[in-house]
């Protein structure tokens, strides 16, 4: 994850071998490591034809 340019996490998640279920992968992180602004999320996925998700939850 990416704040401003800014490499402020990196997570890894293990899904399963047949491609049927969910991986989750978490991290937490303190308050103000996201700059005010936008933020960017990479996934490099092990196959291009995998479907995936994400969800981003902060606090409110």
């Amino acid at each position: 994850m990416d704040s401003q340019q800014e490499r402020v996490a990196d997570f890894s998640m293990d899904c399963p071998a047949d491609g049927v279920g969910v991986g989750v992968g978490t991290v937490t992180m303190d308050p103000g490591v996201v700059k005010p602004g936008s933020f960017s999320i990479g996934v490099d996925a092990s196959n291009h034809s995998i479907r995936w998700s994400l969800t981003v939850t902060q606090p409110g």
